[in-house]
């Protein structure tokens, strides 16, 4: 089961609702990345079933690593420090927001 974590920056205020890493459910594997086009952090499908990397279904990976606002590939992961893509501010965790599968 994946948590999802609200995230604030502490000199902005930019908030989000992310996992913050690697998430696995029952069946998506998501990353946290940074989106260099939209300028967003979120939640990138990466894989499924426990396993990243392609799946072998040629529709399920065609959504691997696709950026789900923007559809945009120009996506990194979100390491440390954390920062945040608006304007590198330093990104706190707070809330759990949600549990999925």
């Amino acid at each position: 089961m994946g948590s999802q974590f609200e995230f604030t920056c502490d000199k902005c205020g930019y908030r989000v609702q992310v996992v913050g890493g690697k998430g696995y459910g029952m069946v998506a594997v998501v990353e946290t990345m940074v989106c260099r086009s939209c300028r967003e952090l979120v939640d990138v499908l990466v894989g499924r079933y426990g396993k990243e990397g392609p799946t072998g279904d040629p529709d399920y990976d065609a959504r691997l690593g696709l950026c789900p606002k923007c559809r945009g590939r120009d996506v990194s992961a979100w390491g440390e420090p954390r920062r945040c893509p608006k304007c590198g501010g330093r990104m706190i965790r707070g809330r759990l927001v949600a549990l999925w599968d």
